[in-house]
């Protein structure tokens, strides 16, 4: 009996693994750079397809302040730079560090190009909101970009309209103020298609 007990919990346990993994889907277990340079091998051989234009971009009000910036708008970020990376967040959200790594190579390899990224900080817990609590984490994480702090999450809300808000979300704003990508989750393909696309409007893309 003990015996079949415990083949039953294995075979339980296996097809758990297996739905799981079903459910992630293959993307799950690809970094950024992986997913990148699949999508470069592709494009090689075909055109990739255009980047999409899916409306203005809204600005951030009721803010709370900044860290990491000099700046006190989005406006004057964007002004002074040729693409913004806005990314819903906050601190404690494990889907979001997923993507820390991801928007720390976009940094690195392309922030003195004139692309900007900027956190704005929506606490989700009322640790989250402790401004110390996030100066803390920021370092921690390594976020060295600009950071507004939207502690009643006023912008979180409005920027997603309807019923449901995401954390993370990350969005790609050219320099007329248009949305170009709108990515949702922290899955690799997304974060992969952001780094092509910071390339290919930074190349002159229209």
């Amino acid at each position: 009996m003990v015996t079949r007990i415990a083949a039953t919990l294995l075979v339980i346990v296996g097809i758990g693994a297996i739905v799981s993994v079903l459910l992630r889907g293959t993307d799950e277990s690809q970094s950024v750079a992986e997913v990148l340079a699949e999508r470069q091998s592709e494009s090689a051989s075909t055109a990739p397809e255009p980047i999409p234009v899916l409306g203005q971009a809204d600005t951030l009000t009721g803010l709370d302040g900044w860290l990491n910036t000099d700046a006190t708008s989005l406006e004057q970020i964007r002004a002074d730079n040729e693409l913004t990376i806005v990314q819903f967040w906050t601190f404690g959200c494990y889907n979001c560090k997923n993507t820390l790594d991801a928007l720390s190579q976009i940094y690195a390899d392309f922030g003195d190009r004139g692309v900007e990224i900027v956190g704005v900080h929506a606490p989700e817990f009322s640790y989250e909101a402790d401004v110390d609590n996030i100066i803390a984490a920021a370092a921690e994480l390594g976020v060295t970009w600009p950071i507004a702090l939207d502690t009643n999450k006023r912008n979180f809300h409005r920027w997603q309209e309807g019923p449901t808000a995401y954390w993370p979300r990350v969005y790609l704003i050219d320099s007329d103020n248009q949305i170009r990508l709108d990515k949702r989750g922290d899955r690799s393909s997304n974060y992969a298609l952001l780094y092509e696309y910071v390339d290919r409007l930074l190349d002159g893309e229209a």
